[in-house]
């Protein structure tokens, strides 16, 4: 029998396979698909993956609030890149209400875990400032 994280690592392998077009047609649709399929059994790779589609509206109806959604679960597994997405939501206003103090919480966690991107935001924003200075 077949563990439950076996199934959601290969739905996850699937889905970026036809994300990145490598060796099928890209199909963002059914990428999605099998996102949310391996994300439903929590790996933290397709929470953040499906947040990422959910957040540029790539093969899903845009919809910021489920994204947030997706990039929270994983980022509680520790994924640094969603831990970082996560930050850029709370900065931005996106799917959430902009929140300075949750977004460098969340740029922290994501720099302490490698995160070059969440470190050059956080060396840019100043106390006070960190929520719209940002690109």
């Amino acid at each position: 029998m077949v563990s439950q994280a076996i199934k959601a690592r290969n739905d996850y392998l699937r889905g970026r396979r036809l994300e990145t077009g490598d060796g099928c047609p890209v199909d963002l649709v059914f990428a999605a698909y099998f996102y949310r399929r391996a994300a439903l059994r929590g790996l933290a790779e397709a929470q953040h993956a499906l947040g990422f589609l959910y957040a540029t509206g790539q093969g899903v109806t845009l919809n910021e609030t489920m994204a947030v959604h997706w990039f929270e679960a994983a980022a509680r597994q520790n994924q640094v890149s969603a831990q970082h997405n996560l930050g850029v939501m709370y900065a931005e206003g996106r799917g959430v209400p902009r929140n300075e103090e949750i977004a460098v919480r969340w740029f922290y966690q994501a720099a302490l875990g490698g995160s070059a991107e969440a470190r050059e935001w956080l060396a840019r924003c100043e106390p006070g400032q960190a929520i719209g200075n940002n690109p």
